[in-house]
């Protein structure tokens, strides 16, 4: 197909910071199958495909129903970039036109209808990603060790409701994509920027074990929560 609609989950085998950590558990759910639930639940349901070099990620997806596009080890090194596994995914499926999400499983709390929204605002963007809402004043190191204001004024200290601006953070969760462009860029971010907003709550991304350890406190809250 030449045109098409897609979730792709990126889930290589190997991590730096925490062996085998799309297999990692949150909620006793594999973060590789936390994404390809999330995608399933969107409105891209039947396009789901997992872009991995392992065969148990792979055997996991499967099992939840995701479709596998096999990886070639040179695209799922430490130095490898998204970008490069989204290209080989694309042209394996025949791809040139039309929306892709690339999803992370190391955002285990993204949900269905945080995809489906992403996919909306991409139909009247190039591209677009999931983002929280940023409160904090930031702070840049200099060259001789001290710290100068990023996106305030340390000498006209103001509160943060009185900014006058929105801000926001890149959560790592989902990205959206114009295929023909993306091929053409080669980067997840180009043209008419959208950005569809995730609860801080929701918005945790996994690096490292304390990652993680944080996300199943979580993760048994929110349980809680839907049981009351």
């Amino acid at each position: 197909m030449s045109y098409g609609e897609v979730c792709l989950i990126l889930a290589r085998g190997q991590s730096k910071g925490i062996p085998r950590k799309n297999l990692q558990t949150v909620g006793g759910v594999p973060l590789v199958v936390r994404a390809v639930r999330a995608a399933h639940e969107s409105v891209l349901s039947r396009e789901v495909y997992v872009s991995t070099d392992d065969a148990e990620i792979a055997e996991y997806a499967k099992e939840d129903g995701a479709h596998i596009i096999d990886r070639p080890p040179l695209l799922s090194s430490d130095d490898s970039s998204s970008e490069s596994a989204v290209l080989h995914g694309l042209s394996e499926l025949g791809i040139t036109d039309g929306k892709v999400i690339m999803i992370q499983p190391t955002s285990p709390f993204l949900r269905g209808e945080d995809l489906t929204a992403l996919l909306r605002v991409a139909n009247s963007h190039d591209s677009a990603l999931t983002v929280t809402e940023s409160h904090r004043f930031i702070w840049r190191s200099r060259s001789d060790g001290l710290l100068d204001g990023v996106n305030h004024d340390y000498r006209a200290r103001l509160r943060r409701q009185d900014l006058g601006f929105n801000e926001f953070a890149e959560n790592g969760a989902a990205y959206a994509m114009d295929v023909s462009q993306f091929r053409l860029t080669r980067h997840r971010f180009f043209g008419r920027i959208g950005h569809v907003v995730m609860p801080i709550i929701r918005s945790i991304e996994i690096d490292e074990l304390a990652d993680l350890e944080f996300a199943n406190v979580i993760a048994e809250y929110l349980a809680f929560r839907n049981r009351e």
